[in-house]
């Protein structure tokens, strides 16, 4: 799109959206980020030239003896990740490191995930939605993210 002279842009395929610049008005894009339980969204984040990359056991699965089993396989076992995540967003300038991140970071779970956050060798953030019913977002985000009343989670900032 750079290429072609475009200067403003909001791509979406499917969990990943990505901005290039801002919305011809000059403001930021919102993206809203998907409630794994179905219905409303949990929350909007406001980007400008930034992805938004979401990895989760909720779309993409199938249910067995009422267990279910998601396509976010664990290396070591082999089987389903089933490390107390429901879904991992991921908000970077960088779509190919965000698309990474959201499935690694959903594998390791939430303390791994927020040490390897912590750590700063890559420029992201991110919002992890856990199985015991909490939304918990980095700092970067705090100014940027909007979350919606009433949507059963808990909503908690980290640094």
């Amino acid at each position: 799109l750079k290429a072609h002279g475009v200067t403003s842009a909001l791509l979406s395929l499917g969990g990943n959206v990505s901005a290039l610049g801002s919305k011809p008005d000059g403001t930021a894009w919102t993206v809203a980020i998907e409630n794994p339980d179905g219905g409303a969204y949990l929350g909007t984040v406001q980007i400008t030239n930034q992805c938004v990359v979401t990895s989760g056991g909720y779309q993409r699965y199938f249910e067995q003896d009422g267990v279910r089993y998601w396509h976010i396989l664990d290396p070591e076992t082999g089987k389903p990740a089933r490390s107390g995540m429901r879904s991992v967003t991921i908000v970077s300038a960088d779509d190919t490191l965000a698309d990474a991140l959201s499935t690694a970071l959903f594998v390791m779970g939430e303390e791994q995930a927020l040490d390897f956050w912590r750590n700063g060798g890559y420029d992201f953030d991110l919002v992890l939605v856990t199985e015991d019913g909490r939304v918990v977002i980095t700092a970067g985000l705090a100014d940027r993210f909007e979350e919606v009343k009433d949507s059963g989670y808990t909503y908690e900032t980290v640094s």
